[in-house]
C-alpha cells in the first residue's frame, strides 16, 4: 500500500457507565478520530468492577448521538450469537447510523463462555462458517447451508445492510475486521476480511503476518489491497514521561500477564499461565492473586512491549514504525480512567494524530 494512504485512528471505549460511553465517542468524533469500537463482553474484565453494557445496543444509541464516526465492535463473537442474529444486530445498527457500522469478529474468550456453560470447541471452525454465513445473508436473497455447526433452510434477513453511496449505487454489505494473529485465523482474514484486526504485535512481527495475508488473499483469489490493516493497541501519554510509565506499570503488567504469548516473544518467561484471559478475571477472590503475581514481572518487559508509553512525541515514533509495517487504522484502548480518556484522547488527537495527515 501507498505510504501516503490516510492514516486512521479509532478510540476502544469502556464497557460502563453509559454516560461517559456517550461523552467519549462525542469527543472522539469532535476531535478527529475516524471509528469507535466498544468492547463485546458479557463482563468487563476487571479488579474492582465487571459492569458491562450490550455492545450491539449500545452502539446502535451511540448512532443517534453521533453522525461522522464509525461505529465498531472489538470484537464480538458467534458462540453467544447465532450469525443470523448477529447479521441482523449489524444491518440494524448500519441501516440506523447512515452506513457506518463496522463487524469487529474473533474466536471468543472463555471469560465470556465458560462460566455460562457456553461450549467453547472448534473455534477457528465454528466462526469461519459463521462468516460465511452473514456474508452470505447480506447479499443473498435466500440461503440454504448445510455445515458441520450451523445448518439454514431458505433463510434470508431484511432489510439488507445496503446503504446508498450515490444516486444509483448501493454497498451491499458491512466491513468486517478479523481478529487474527494464528495461521489459521489469519487465513480467515484472507478469505472473508475486510480488515485485519490483531492486538499488540511487535512491528516487524505486523509486517510478516501482514505479508502472509496478502499473500494467502492472493491464493484466494482476491485482492489482497482491498484488506485493511488495523491494529488494537493500548497506550498510556502524557507530558511527563517518568510520571505516565511509573503510573501504568502495574496495570501493564496486569494485562501482560493475561496474555503470557507476548511476554515469552520478548523472551521473559511468564510467572503463570493461569490468567491467560480466561474466565478467572471475571471473579473477585481472584483479582488480588493477579494484582500480585503481575507485579514479579520486570519492568523491563513492559518497556520492551508493544504497548505505547510515554510523552506524545513517543508515541508518534512507535505509531510510525507500525505504518511503516503497513499498518492504516489504529484502534487504541488508553490506559486510564474512564474518568480521563476525554483528556487523554483529547491531548492524543491533538499532538499525535495530525503527524499522520499530513
Amino acid at each position: 500500500m501507498d505510504s501516503k494512504e490516510r492514516i486512521m485512528f479509532g478510540i476502544e471505549g469502556p464497557n460502563y457507565p453509559w454516560s461517559t460511553i456517550l461523552d467519549v465517542a462525542a469527543t472522539a468524533e469532535k476531535v478527529g478520530f475516524d471509528s469507535y469500537w466498544t468492547p463485546d463482553h458479557l463482563v468487563a474484565t476487571g479488579v474492582r468492577r465487571w459492569d458491562a453494557l450490550e455492545a450491539w445496543c449500545t452502539l446502535t444509541a451511540l448512532a443517534i448521538h453521533t453522525k461522522r464516526i464509525k461505529l465498531a465492535t472489538g470484537v464480538s463473537d458467534t458462540y453467544r450469537y447465532h450469525p443470523a442474529a448477529l447479521a441482523q444486530k449489524v444491518a440494524t445498527l448500519d441501516i440506523i447510523s447512515g452506513g457506518r457500522a463496522i463487524l469487529g469478529i474473533g474466536i471468543g474468550e472463555a471469560m465470556n463462555l465458560v462460566p455460562y456453560c457456553i461450549p467453547y470447541d472448534k473455534p477457528v471452525a465454528r466462526t469461519e462458517e459463521a462468516l460465511e454465513i452473514i456474508r452470505r445473508l447480506w447479499s443473498e436473497d435466500f440461503i440454504d447451508y448445510d455445515g458441520n455447526y450451523y445448518k439454514l433452510h431458505k433463510a434470508f434477513i431484511q432489510p439488507k445492510p445496503s446503504v446508498p453511496t450515490s444516486e444509483t449505487k448501493f454497498r451491499p454489505t458491512v466491513p468486517i475486521f478479523v481478529a487474527a494473529s494464528s495461521p489459521r485465523t489469519m487465513e480467515m482474514v484472507a478469505k472473508y476480511g475486510d480488515g485485519w484486526l490483531p492486538a499488540n504485535l511487535p512491528a516487524t512481527e505486523y509486517a510478516n503476518d501482514l505479508k502472509k495475508i496478502r499473500n494467502m488473499a492472493k491464493q484466494h483469489g482476491r485482492n489482497p489491497d482491498a484488506i485493511e490493516p488495523a491494529h488494537f493497541t493500548y497506550v498510556a501519554i502524557g507530558k511527563d514521561r517518568d510520571a505516565i510509565r511509573k503510573a501504568v506499570l502495574p496495570q501493564a503488567k496486569m494485562l501482560l500477564l493475561s496474555r503470557p504469548k507476548i511476554i515469552e516473544k520478548l523472551g521473559f518467561k511468564p510467572p503463570t499461565y493461569d490468567f491467560e484471559m480466561t474466565f478467572k478475571l471475571v471473579f473477585p477472590e481472584h483479582a488480588k492473586t493477579w494484582m500480585e503475581t503481575a507485579q514479579k514481572l520486570p519492568d523491563e518487559v513492559v518497556d520492551k512491549s508493544p504497548y505505547i508509553i510515554g510523552t506524545p512525541e513517543d508515541a508518534i515514533g512507535k505509531i510510525d514504525e507500525y505504518v511503516k509495517a503497513g499498518c492504516r487504522h489504529f484502534v487504541i484502548n488508553f490506559q486510564v480512567s474512564p474518568g480521563e480518556l476525554k483528556e487523554t484522547s483529547s491531548l492524543f488527537a491533538e499532538k499525535v494524530i495530525p503527524c499522520f495527515r499530513r
